[in-house]
């Protein structure tokens, strides 16, 4: 199976208070962590939602705001032609992505415990996705996507970064 990763990215960070993908954790931007944890498992990477130097942008859709849902939608839309199977979705917030997440959220619908935007979406009812969009709720996305059965996989702990405590 193709993969495509995509880093969720498009958020504005409200209650953080600033760009959370340029917080600092451990000495680099957190973005970079989510970057360097995806790009060894997928054949491509892209980013949603913000630019960011080497990679390619796509935007979120059906429009920017849509939380979660406009990333996955994005994402989704861009592997048709490109012969891919599936997205990888993480959020660029997210600390702790094990380098074998491919390979525990496999085979079938599966997403990480606890972490609903973090799986691997078939790419075929992108279509379907963007012709009704919903009010950005992940589980809106994981119904149409046919993954509301889908596995809850431990992927370890994995950290959603809410403010700056989380980044301790």
């Amino acid at each position: 199976m193709r993969r495509l990763g995509a880093i969720l990215a498009g958020g504005a960070s409200i209650r953080f208070g600033s760009d959370k993908a340029l917080a600092d954790f451990a000495g680099k931007p957190l973005f970079t962590h989510a970057i360097a944890a995806v790009a060894p498992q997928v054949e491509a990477l892209v980013i949603s939602g913000r630019n960011w130097p080497g990679y390619r942008r796509i935007d979120d859709l059906p429009a920017a705001g849509c939380g979660p849902l406009g990333g996955h939608a994005g994402a989704l839309v861009h592997p048709l032609s490109a012969g891919i199977d599936a997205v990888l979705c993480v959020p660029c917030d997210t600390r702790g992505v094990p380098a074998d997440l491919v390979v525990r959220l496999s085979p079938g619908a599966a997403v990480a415990a606890g972490q609903r935007s973090i799986g691997p979406w078939p790419s075929t009812p992108a279509v379907t996705l963007i012709a009704r969009p919903s009010n950005g709720d992940t589980r809106a996305l994981c119904a149409r996507v046919a993954t509301t059965e889908a596995r809850k996989v431990d992927c370890g702990p994995l950290h959603n970064v809410s403010s700056f405590a989380d980044l301790a």
